[in-house]
């Protein structure tokens, strides 16, 4: 009989090894994206701060987000604590 991924130690173990990679690839994604929206600055022709605009209401723009992904996270926390429920319902509580 064949093993399901999840029951193949090296597999969890390689799964938590790469986990990381995740985030990593979305850092360097986030600062390929800088260095093409702004080459003059990275390159030094310019400075930040000549570039700058000033943006106003920005903190009525970054308190929505910030209760957006708040809210967001709440729904995936619950989200997954119903689907572990059901889960451990399903299989009789056995790991």
């Amino acid at each position: 009989r064949k093993r399901k991924p999840w029951e193949d130690r090296r597999f969890l173990k390689a799964s938590v090894l790469v986990a990381p990679l995740g985030l990593v690839a979305i850092e360097t994604g986030w600062i390929v994206t800088e260095v093409g929206r702004q080459p003059w600055i990275i390159r030094g022709v310019m400075r930040t701060r000549d570039a700058v605009t000033p943006v106003t209401g920005l903190e009525a723009s970054f308190a929505m987000f910030s209760l957006l992904y708040l809210g967001l996270g709440v729904v995936v926390l619950l989200l997954l604590a119903r689907y572990v429920r059901a889960s451990d319902a399903r299989d009789g509580g056995t790991p």
